[in-house]
């Protein structure tokens, strides 16, 4: 698995800390056409993709508020109005916030167990509330690609509890995971923090399989998009629940794959064709400036660098064997399968990938880029590759945290899994259901009374 770009992200970054990126959709929120319906309060809003230097817009179906300001119900979702948000976070109070990032800020609410109403501060349920920003544009897709994933009900997924749309403010409601998120534990960012015993890490690697496993599953088959430590919550029982799904992707038909096949649209400023042997005259004024960029010095050229972002773009994946091609690479630095990194196609076992890179940072203990390690082992991947297939060498690379408390056996199991999952070719890669059975495998070396509860154990697609 090769570098894809030349330097990594920096090391005091929050889990949300991701630099913005336009993502695969050119849209803003503000400016959205709006294709109206007189039997529904559904609309068809369209945003643009760019596709090989044309424009192609696809319908988003989104709920419009209907002229009494009300907004239209999903099932199973509570629907918020803003200033009942911000009554739960104490007007957004900065001491409330978690985390914050490029498309959206994260904060701690407070709200009624039982009727979801705002309440006081350390009174009732925590939530915690996303808010995106409203000068992303990025940012709304995202909220639409994690409305979209409401469907999907699973103990290894974050739960949304609601969401809010009120004019410019998009914001989601999702439970309150207290341990945090895997990296911080991995990479001891807080040493006031527990140290994760062999048997928790194992614990967590097969809860976060089983949730890929069921996103992957036929009948749901989304790629996650930017699965990484950071994307795994934990709850107070150190239960992983893999939570950010605005990158998501749905796949298409079985045996089918996407192809993004620009169609032409927007025909505002189409022109009926003058008489035979008689032409337009056209005298240019330059307009539109949404996509325009400065100019450089004379003989010299735009160089676009693509930097990967957030996963408010996942996507519901194609089926097994299929892929996507984009133009538009997304995703977080280290994560990125090569194949996407490299060519733009996007598989379900690319997400193996980032399980693989994952499961790496579990046995090492260590982050998969880091500037501050000696030249040669900035990369995880690329230096401990060759180690993970020697029993002799694997030691060398173990969290010395987890000294002691693991077989030999299970750690080398645990790495030839790792390599497998980091396999170049995405066809070569176990599938997740795989990967989970592999998992349980290796906790019943590492603790034989568990051997005999393997087979009852919840089936990754369940």
């Amino acid at each position: 698995m090769g570098v894809c770009f030349s330097s990594g992200p920096t090391q005091n970054s929050s889990s949300l800390d991701r630099p913005y990126y336009s993502g695969s959709a050119s849209t803003n929120c503000k400016n959205v056409g709006i294709t109206e319906t007189t039997s529904s309060s559904t609309v068809n809003r369209q945003f643009s993709v760019i596709v090989s230097g044309s424009i192609y817009r696809r319908p988003l179906s989104l709920p419009l508020p209907p002229p009494d300001g009300l907004i239209p119900k999903w099932p199973n979702l509570k629907v918020f109005d803003f200033e009942e948000l911000k009554s739960a976070t104490n007007n957004f109070r900065h001491d409330t916030l978690l985390g914050q990032g490029g498309f959206c800020r994260v904060y701690k609410g407070w709200l009624d167990e039982d009727t979801l109403a705002p309440t006081k501060a350390g009174y009732g349920m925590v939530v915690a509330i996303k808010r995106l920003n409203p000068e992303s544009t990025q940012g709304f897709v995202q909220w639409q690609t994690e409305l979209n994933m409401r469907r999907l009900s699973h103990p290894n997924l974050v739960n949304l509890l609601g969401y809010c749309w009120d004019d410019d403010e998009h914001l989601l409601v999702y439970e309150f995971m207290p341990k945090g998120s895997l990296d911080n534990y991995l990479f001891k960012r807080n040493r006031n923090l527990e140290l994760l015993s062999w048997n928790t890490r194992l614990k967590i690697a097969i809860g976060a399989a089983r949730g890929l496993a069921f996103l992957h599953a036929s009948e749901n088959n989304v790629i996650h998009r930017d699965f990484k430590s950071s994307n795994i919550l934990l709850d107070g029982n150190y239960n992983p629940k893999i939570s950010d799904f605005g990158l998501a992707k749905l796949g298409p038909s079985k045996g089918q794959s996407h192809n993004y096949n620009p169609k032409i649209s927007d025909f505002g400023l189409a022109k009926l064709g003058p008489s035979e042997g008689q032409s337009h005259n056209y005298n240019p004024k330059t307009s539109d400036f949404g996509l325009a960029k400065l100019g450089t010095s004379e003989g010299q050229s735009h160089n676009y660098n693509p930097k990967i972002s957030d996963f408010g773009l996942e996507k519901l994946g194609p089926s097994e064997g299929q892929s996507y091609v984009t133009t538009m690479v997304s995703g977080t630095f280290g994560y990125v399968s090569p194949e996407y990194c490299l060519t733009g196609a996007l598989y379900v076992k690319s997400d193996v990938s980032g399980f693989g890179v994952v499961l790496l940072e579990i046995l090492t203990g260590m982050r998969t880029f880091d500037a501050k390690r000696p030249t040669g082992q900035r990369n995880l991947v690329e230096w401990t590759e060759p180690l993970l297939s020697s029993k002799k060498k694997l030691k060398t690379i173990m969290d010395t945290e987890i000294k002691g408390q693991y077989s030999l056996e299970a750690a080398w199991q645990a790495a030839q899994l790792t390599l497998k999952c980091l396999k170049f070719v995405p066809q070569e890669r176990p599938s997740m259901k795989d990967v989970v059975e592999t998992l349980e495998a290796i906790e019943a070396i590492q603790n034989p009374q568990f051997a005999m509860y393997i087979s009852t154990t919840p089936s990754a697609g369940s």
